[in-house]
């Protein structure tokens, strides 16, 4: 309980009489991670025999994504954020032949992001919504030999940012996210996650010249 108590203390006392840049020509860097842990269903046919398979996937995943933006006007940034994601998969098998087991892949994906700051820019916190789109590549240990693909993403998040000074936030993210890969096996057929995710990350507001 001190240590909690100690903690808000600490918190209040950085953030009193700060703000952030949220201004026009003000650059944003930063990033989150997030983990997610989730059942995936896949269904696949082998081109030889025409074989249905349908397996199901618990999956854990662990997420970095960095970005950097820049405010076009007051409060809005647009900018470019990336994704680095790791995976392991334990599979069952539900119908056909195709055994389960344990496997292990990885992500990396690009594109646009926009976000939004809805209270005053000279406040110690601030409410955001943040939307994007990424197109990306895919290492995917789920499948032997191993198989490559690629992927696109769309996403929102929403959620309050907390600033230790006029530089400094600390964000909590909860939003929607939803993503399809296709492999480039033609036996593998593309499948498709849809699921809420919350991240936590920092952001650092560049002071414009």
């Amino acid at each position: 309980m001190k240590t909690i108590k100690l903690l808000i203390s600490l918190i209040l006392l950085l953030t009193i009489n700060s703000y952030a840049q949220l201004d026009k020509k003000t650059w944003l860097v930063g990033g989150s991670g997030s983990f997610n842990s989730y059942k995936q269903n896949e269904t696949f046919v082998f081109q030889g025999n025409g074989e249905s398979n349908e397996i199901q996937r618990t999956i854990k995943e662990v997420e970095f994504s960095p970005k950097v933006g820049y405010f076009i006007i007051d409060k809005l940034v647009v900018g470019l954020g990336a994704s680095f994601t790791s995976e392991k998969s334990d599979a069952i098998t539900i119908t056909g032949s195709f055994g389960g087991g344990s496997s292990k892949s990885h992500s990396f994906s690009i594109g646009p992001f926009a976000r939004y700051y809805f209270l005053k820019k000279d406040m110690p916190y601030n409410i955001l919504a943040e939307a994007s789109y990424q197109l990306g590549s895919i290492n995917n240990g789920n499948y032997i030999p191993q198989e490559k693909g690629k992927s696109n993403m769309a996403s929102f998040f929403i959620g309050p940012e907390l600033f230790f000074n006029s530089s400094v936030g600390i964000e909590l993210l909860v939003g929607y996210k939803t993503s399809t890969d296709k492999m480039d096996n033609p036996n593998i057929n593309s499948y498709a996650r849809n699921g809420f995710q919350v991240a936590i990350g920092f952001q650092i507001h560049l002071e414009k010249n």
